[in-house]
């Protein structure tokens, strides 16, 4: 199974579960150690292809369930790649990103309910 597959089976299981998962925990499933800058950007690489392939499918960010371990929250890529296709305005108010991130994981969590 590819790196991506990997990924994706991992945040759809969590979606489905309505709960959330660390980048550290996701980066673990395939050898990504997210204390490393270039591991983590090839983390984020994989989740953006993952998101742009769900826009495309008409479905929900589904790295939404995916979040750092302080603050609870996606990182800035979330609202980067969301900007970029569309669905956030890159506004970069915490309170705004917040209230988007919510929506999100909202739409997340009703799109992959079991």
């Amino acid at each position: 199974m590819s790196e991506d597959a990997v990924i994706r089976r991992s945040l759809v299981e969590t979606a489905e579960e309505q709960t959330t998962i660390f980048y550290s925990d996701l980066g673990a499933l395939i050898g990504l150690d997210m204390s490393q800058p270039d591991q983590r950007a090839e983390l984020s690489d994989l989740l953006e292809r993952i998101n742009i392939a769900e826009h495309e499918e008409g479905r929900p960010m589904l790295s939404a369930v995916a979040v750092l371990k302080d603050g609870m929250r996606p990182g800035q890529g979330f609202f980067e790649i969301a900007h970029w296709i569309g669905v956030y305005d890159a506004n970069k108010d915490p309170g705004v990103q917040e209230r988007f991130f919510i929506a999100e994981l909202k739409r997340v969590y009703a799109y992959w309910a079991k």
